[in-house]
């Protein structure tokens, strides 16, 4: 027991021992300081954009001087940055380096301010003009004004400006940017060695041309100083060949490129003075446009055209596309070599031809048509399983969740859906004369009734069971109505024979008046909101009758009409086709054909107005058989089943199943009903949602 205590107390005086010197090294650990920020030290840099170009360099493309004089407490600063791989630069002369803004005015010596010969550059004393020089393609380029704002510290100067130019034919363009130079990387000379670029001389000079490159016969601009006001006394030369002078001031000549000339230098003198150079003037040979591939294409999709002698400038070479009724579109130029030019196809492009023009020398055209390719979306389209024969061209009306349709020329059924999947002839419950005979005219809804127009009058019904006549006459009880304007809240309205019938309360009562010049105007209908009444007037339609066929508004309600300035076509609302007309917000679509020498349906052509008539813009080139509209959705067709979501600003289109065709539209519960058929008389409906 004594032993085992003893070799306990051993082990604790170990113990005792090893937090000693724990305690020890604790007392003796030196704290280490935090770390101090890193200060960030300025560099030479330069950046900003000149003539909608951008930049940004540093360093080696950086060079400044300050200049300084013993006893004299002002100094000057000249920077250059070299901003471009073409060498192009910019210099900034500070005459008085301090901080504060200076603003610019006239270099003097330039053709912009000839200058005195009583300016001093080389003096001690701060007599020197503070200026910006942009130097580019041989081409010297002044700043005439704008400001600099100029920081100085013990470490850098930093300068931010803001400043205009102008070139030889007088376009301004403008740079705007800042620099920062430290002094660590300046080279310090006396400011007598201050050069001035402009000095006042009765030399002449040639700061720039414009523009640099072109063809002979060409009119270049010349800008410089001690030019003779007498055009004779101005020898200009364009790399040896004598140009003709158009015109001389003091400080601008007009020149024409030279016949025979070639590439060189401009050079000027001045009666007996010697002769100086300028920048080199470019002669182009003429483009020429051989090919463009693929030969058709979508909107948005690149064409590739292969020539010779294009401008490798993008911006330089001029691209178009057919356009809609005879126009031309610009395309945008992606990508340009001497030989080839990439283009994107315009979203508003046409088939027809593509016209090239290389920096104004004219039009190119090309040989055969380029053939704008349509988005085709096949989509899933559902077969409604309607297979009885139906006419090709179709007319509907929706209420609630059910449509209605009958066929466009004098159709002998009506059919009813409350859901879109079955379809119930209604035609036999509508009264007719005591012959059994009707024509339908056109169907159309208010939200809350459908409305038969016919040559016994109108007709009403919810359901397509029960139909009540209206009578706007009393004293003509089977009117003839043809079309009719249906809209929210019992509102209707027709004319017919002259007189303009119009309802408040769902047809149950009608007043009429006679409308002046009304006896020829028939097929109304209103924009969305009700504001603008259209009419058209059908004692023009067709092809022998004196004119001009123009669509006719009304802004009271129907009451007085004014004919529309721009001349429309034949309307075919006698071959079925009586959704020829339609409204989507303001705009009006209408469905007519401008020719003049026949009379035919396949000329028929989509329209629509922002401007109540005054002005018509095709929509499509296509053969169209109907338009209709439904809130902000336009659709139009014949091959294809055409739909803008946009009211009528863009189209997308959607090919049916097996080569079907569109003859008719109904919009139902988000789904869009098509009234399909084939030459060979197979009809269909087919349904999908858009």
């Amino acid at each position: 027991m004594k032993a085992h205590l003893q070799k306990l107390s051993k082990i604790l005086a170990m113990l005792l021992l090893i937090a000693a010197g724990f305690s020890a090294c604790k007392k003796d650990k030196v704290p280490t300081p935090e770390p101090k920020p890193t200060e960030t030290k300025p560099t030479t840099v330069a950046s900003g954009t000149i003539d909608g170009k951008t930049f940004n360099v540093k360093d080696n493309a950086i060079s400044s001087t300050v200049y300084s004089t013993s006893g004299d407490n002002v100094k000057a600063m000249e920077t250059s940055a070299t901003i471009g791989n073409d060498g192009s630069k910019l210099t900034f002369f500070l005459n008085d380096l301090k901080n504060g803004t200076a603003s610019l005015s006239k270099k003097s010596g330039t053709s912009l301010n000839p200058g005195t010969r009583t300016i001093k550059i080389n003096e001690t004393s701060n007599t020197s003009q503070t200026y910006v020089q942009y130097y580019n393609g041989g081409n010297a380029y002044y700043a005439f004004s704008g400001t600099i704002e100029i920081t100085v510290t013990d470490t850098y100067v930093k300068a931010k400006w803001n400043i205009s130019f102008k070139d030889a034919t007088g376009r301004e363009f403008t740079s705007a940017g800042e620099f920062t130079i430290t002094f660590a990387t300046v080279i310090a000379k006396a400011k007598s060695e201050i050069k001035d670029p402009t000095p006042v001389a009765d030399k002449p000079t040639v700061e720039n041309i414009s523009p640099t490159k072109g063809r002979a016969g060409d009119e270049i601009a010349i800008t410089g100083v001690n030019y003779s006001t007498t055009a004779a006394d101005n020898v200009v030369m364009f790399n040896g060949k004598v140009a003709e002078v158009v015109s001389a001031t003091a400080t601008k000549l007009t020149v024409k490129a030279p016949q025979g000339g070639s590439t060189g230098t401009i050079s000027v003198k001045v009666k007996n003075s010697e002769t100086v150079t300028g920048p080199t003037f470019t002669y182009l040979q003429a483009a020429t446009f051989t090919s463009f591939a693929p030969a058709s294409a979508k909107a948005g999709e690149t064409v590739t055209i292969t020539g010779t002698n294009f401008s490798t400038v993008v911006a330089e070479n001029v691209v178009k596309f057919a356009g809609a009724q005879n126009t031309t579109v610009a395309a945008t130029v992606t990508e340009a070599t001497a030989t080839q030019l990439k283009v994107t196809v315009p979203q508003t492009a046409a088939t027809g031809k593509i016209i090239v023009n290389v920096l104004n020398g004219g039009n190119l055209t090309s040989a055969t048509d380029f053939t704008l390719t349509t988005t085709t979306t096949t989509g899933d389209w559902e077969d409604m399983k309607f297979n009885t024969s139906i006419q090709e061209v179709n007319l509907s009306a929706n209420l609630g969740n059910s449509f209605m349709f009958m066929g466009g020329s004098f159709p002998d059924y009506l059919y009813y859906t409350a859901d879109g999947t079955s379809y119930t002839n209604v035609y036999a419950n509508i009264p007719k004369d005591p012959n059994g005979h009707l024509e339908i005219h056109l169907i159309k809804s208010d939200g809350v009734n459908y409305y038969l127009t016919t040559n016994q009058g109108i007709f009403r019904t919810k359901d397509g069971v029960t139909w009540k006549k209206l009578l706007p006459s009393p004293n003509l009880p089977n009117l003839n109505v043809n079309a009719l304007i249906a809209s929210r809240g019992g509102n209707l309205a027709f004319i017919s024979g002259g007189f303009l019938y119009r309802s408040a309360d769902y047809g149950d009562t009608w007043t009429n008046k006679y409308v002046v010049n009304g006896n020829n105007l028939d097929y109304l209908t209103s924009d969305s909101f009700g504001k603008y009444w259209y009419a058209v007037d059908i004692s023009q339609n067709y092809l022998s009758a004196a004119g001009p066929r123009k669509m006719y508004r009304s802004t009271d309600q129907g009451e007085t009409w004014t004919a529309g300035d721009a001349t429309t076509g034949i309307y075919y609302f006698g071959s079925g086709n009586q959704d020829f007309i339609t409204a989507s917000g303001y705009t009006i679509f209408c469905l007519y054909s401008t020719s003049t020498t026949q009379a035919s349906i396949v000329d028929q052509r989509l329209y629509k107005t922002s401007t109540q008539g005054n002005t018509w813009t095709k929509v499509s080139d296509d053969n169209v058989y109907y338009v209709k509209a439904f809130g902000d959705y336009v659709v139009y067709g014949d091959g294809r089943f055409n739909v803008s979501a946009d009211n009528g600003a863009t189209f997308k289109d959607y090919s049916l199943p097996d080569s079907y065709r569109v003859g008719g539209v109904e919009r139902v519960n988000g789904y869009f009903y098509v009234f399909a058929f084939k030459n060979n008389g197979q009809h269909r409906i087919f349904r999908r949602k858009i």
